[in-house]
């Protein structure tokens, strides 16, 4: 199976279950690894016949943006959802960092990963 990664996309936004991480957005980093067969395009040479790597940021950035999530989890989630019905792949990996997580420890980031498969969509 192939694959295309967006690595380190950051994207502003106020998630959080804290009423003080909703009051400024805070910086947070996506890595989106999407599965297909990329043979069509990679015979073809036409943007039709892959991913559209700057739509695929946009579908993203729109979800991760359209409202103040609780958990990443939760964004995540619906990151996954909107990826598989809208592209022709078969897996989805969706990580998201928090590096402003109101934690007390020392640590550099905290982080989810999510795994869908259009079989379980």
């Amino acid at each position: 199976m192939d694959k295309i990664s967006i690595i380190n996309l950051k994207i502003p936004a106020r998630h959080g279950v804290y009423d003080f991480e909703k009051d400024k957005d805070g910086m947070f980093e996506l890595d989106v690894e999407m599965y297909t067969n990329l043979s069509k395009s990679g015979e073809s040479d036409q943007l039709s016949d892959t991913v559209n790597y700057d739509e695929a940021i946009g579908v993203v950035t729109e979800i991760f943006q359209r409202k103040d999530y609780n958990l990443i989890e939760a964004v995540g989630e619906d990151i996954c959802t909107g990826l598989l019905s809208k592209y022709s792949i078969e897996k989805v990996v969706v990580r998201i960092r928090k590096p402003h997580a109101p934690i007390m420890a020392n640590l550099d980031t905290v982080e989810v990963e999510l795994i869908r498969t259009k079989n379980e969509f």
